[in-house]
């Protein structure tokens, strides 16, 4: 009888190991995403100004509600909903008037 306990206990560990090693965040794969909500950002926003995009970037991100709204695209892209990165991507503020 105690076998069959430590059999399903050893199971349940490996299963929720299993299952934390699945949603581990993978940085590399996180950081391509951003920069691809920051070109899709970019082509909403068509800045005027003679910024490099690191200047332009920084820009961006130096709101709080932007980094949130970037945050959200992120996500949905990850979770593959369209609808709410585009929803996310068209509330950014652009700052054009700054």
């Amino acid at each position: 009888m105690k076998a069959a306990h430590l059999f399903c206990l050893i199971i349940c560990l490996l299963f929720a190991a299993f299952v934390h090693a699945k949603e581990t965040e993978d940085p590399v794969k996180t950081e391509k995403i951003r920069q691809a909500v920051m070109k899709d950002i970019k082509k909403v926003c068509s800045p005027q100004g003679k910024q490099t995009d690191k200047e332009w970037q920084a820009m961006i991100m130096s709101s709080e509600a932007n980094k949130l709204l970037v945050k959200n695209a992120v996500l949905a892209m990850e979770r593959d909903n369209l609808d709410n990165y585009w929803e996310a991507v068209g509330k950014v503020d652009c700052m054009e008037d700054y």
